[in-house]
Order: C-alpha cells, then structure tokens, then sequence
C-alpha cells in the first residue's frame, strides 16, 4: 500500500513539475475533483496544494479565484468522477490529460481523462483554448456540448459527444485534431436555433475524425461558411447526407463510411481537390479526387478507437494530398498540426513511475521515471 501511495504521488509531483517548466503561461494552476479545497481553510493539501497555490477541485472555483488572471493555465487532472460544467470568464488555456488513455500507448501513467458535462466560453474568455478534454453525456440534454459565445475560441484535441455550438456573429473559431464520436446523430456544428441566428464566417475545422455529419445549414439563415476544412475523416452516418456548407478550401479530407454524400459550395465543388471518397460520383472532376472503392484497403485494419483511423502505408488507395503530405486527420505538412492519437496536449507526459520500494543504505530509494513530449 506504501509503495502504491509513494508512486500516485511521485507521479502528480513529476507531473507538477514538468507542466511547469515546459508551459509557457503566466501560471499554471492545478485542478482536481478529489482535491479537498474549500477556500477558506482547505486548499488542497491532500493534492500537494498550499494557501498560495492551491489545487482547486472544480474548474469554477480556479475561474474565480482572484490570482487566476489572463493568459493562465488550468491543468485539469484526470479522476474517476466527472467535473461539474464549467463557465470560463478569462482569457485561460484549460488542458486536460486526453482521452482513450486505457487504449493506446505511454499516454499517461494512471489512465484517468478529465471528463465533463459542458464548457461554456462566456464574456472576458476570449482567445481561449480548450485542450484535451473529454466533454460527455452527463445526464443532460444540454451535455456533450461546447458553448462558444465570445470570440477567438479554440477546441483542440477534445473528445467530444455532440457539437460546438457557436453564437451569432462570431469571428475566429477553430477547431481542430478532435474526436467527434457517433455516440449522438448531430451536426459537429451547430447553431443556437435562434431565427435571428447569424452564423459565423471565419471556423476553421481541421484535422478532426468526426464520427457524425458536418451540417452548417438552417431553413432560416441558409448554408453558412466554414473557412477551411481540411485533413479531416468523416465517418457517418452510412448512405445519406454528411457534409453541408460554403467554404475557402476543402482538401485533404476522407469521406469513409459507406454511402455519404456532400455539398459544398452549393453543389459546385469549388474549392474542393484532393480529397478520397467512397462513393463513385462524390466530388467527380474535382483535382485529385480519389475514389476508394473499399476503405478497408486504406486504412489499417488494427488498432484503437483512434488508432484505426491510421492509414496503411504500403495501400495504393494512400497518395498524397495538396500539400504533398498523407491525406486524413493524421495528415498535413506541420506535425504539431496533425491529430493526435487519445488528444494528448503538447506537453511532457509521465506515463510509468516504478520503483522496488526498498531504499538503500546511502542511496536512497531508487525511482524510474518514464515521459515523453507530445508534438
């Protein structure tokens, strides 16, 4: 039990430390939902936090607490328990541990995701990121959901179960190298259902396996405009309407599953080259468009949730994109821009602490620590 505790607490101190020397924000703050933080005679102690700096156990209470200011970090631990929603009012980069840690490899020494209900980007958060984070089903209808309601927002490398759901006349949305599940029928994106609803122009949704329809269209505002969708894998629904909207450039992408179809830029294709498809007919004409009769024969036939939407190197059907680079989520020419396997955030992870438990003479007790740096 000794030797348990030892390395549950080695690791959040190894953790700790590499967070703070590698990230570039004013602050880091730490935030964990077991932490014991009342904020006014608990500050955390049982996580390693003092009356200085505190480990705070919701997102929240970090968000209001007067030392928090712009250009902070919140690094949200991973916990059995899901966090309560959160509201964030300043200007903060809020990164979790990623997402399918217990599938693939050296991502995290004790395989715990920050999971929650809704983020929402309210006044004063503009600029903000959302990073790593696994935004889920809570038992609500309003859960799975990220409320973009101010300027500048960035989603990247999130697992998400329903949609990002921007205000009217936003500008600067990106999203980017996330996990969109199949687990709800919904649009990607989606509006406020308002009839006054004006959709952003400038989105731009890049590198994403999306499991679920990118539909940016509304009886009552038209089809709207997503600035760049590029290097994307969209996965579903089978045999029907996946894909929706006006945009600058649509490169790059693969359409999997069996059947979709698409229209982009009313139907024109412009704008639209070297993307693969599935279905014969899709984007025909188009520059280097790239029908693969059978997607089993691009992409590699073993792997993890993410892991499967790898293509095979060796596979005729895997030719290059605009850019030269491998076409799909895992594609582009600028690696940090790439998707990466559970959202891992580009930061040092610690993903295995041993030790034999038994100190020696003059030596101390012998530690093992192994990490890595994510792109």
């Amino acid at each position: 039990m000794k030797t348990k505790q030892l390395l549950s607490i080695l690791t959040v101190f190894c953790t700790v430390l590499l967070m703070r020397s590698y990230l570039q924000a004013q602050t880091t703050w730490r935030v964990n939902n077991q932490s014991n933080y009342d904020g006014t005679t608990n500050f955390g102690e049982n996580y390693g936090g003092t009356p200085s700096f505190p480990v705070f156990s919701e997102i929240n209470e970090a968000v209001a607490y007067p030392n928090v200011t712009t250009g902070d970090t919140l690094h949200v631990e991973g916990s059995t328990a899901v966090y309560a929603d959160a509201t964030i009012t300043k200007h903060l980069v809020v990164i979790g541990p990623g997402y399918f840690l217990t599938e693939n490899p050296k991502v995290s020494n004790n395989t715990y995701d920050a999971k929650i209900g809704r983020v929402i980007f309210d006044s004063g958060s503009e600029s903000s990121q959302l990073i790593g984070m696994n935004v889920l089903y809570d038992g609500s209808s309003v859960d799975g959901i990220v409320y973009v309601n101010v300027n500048g927002i960035t989603i990247k490398r999130c697992r998400i179960d329903r949609y990002v759901r921007p205000d009217t006349q936003l500008t600067d949305i990106y999203i980017l190298q996330n996990f969109f599940t199949n687990t709800y029928n919904t649009s990607a994106i989606t509006d406020t259902g308002s009839s006054s609803y004006i959709p952003p122009q400038d989105i731009v949704f890049n590198n994403n396996i999306c499991q679920k329809k990118l539909i940016w269209s509304d009886s009552s505002w038209g089809i709207g405009t997503i600035m760049e969708c590029n290097n994307n894998v969209f996965d579903g629904p089978a045999n029907e309407l996946n894909l929706e909207f006006n945009t600058g450039s649509f490169q790059n992408n693969i359409l999997k599953a069996a059947g979709i179809t698409a229209n982009i830029n009313n139907g024109t294709n412009n704008n639209v080259q070297y993307n693969s498809v599935s279905t014969s007919g899709v984007f025909d004409g188009t520059t280097g468009n790239l029908w693969v009769p059978s997607m089993a024969t691009l992409f590699v036939t073993e792997g993890t949730t993410d892991g499967l939407y790898q293509l095979q190197s060796g596979s005729s059907y895997n030719q290059t994109g605009s850019d030269g680079a491998e076409r799909g989520a895992f594609g582009g020419v600028v690696v940090t821009n790439q998707y990466n396997l559970s959202g891992l955030g580009a930061i040092p992870v610690v993903y295995d602490v041993t030790t034999t438990g038994v100190s020696e003479p003059g030596t101390g007790l012998s530690v093992t620590v192994k990490a890595r740096t994510n792109n």
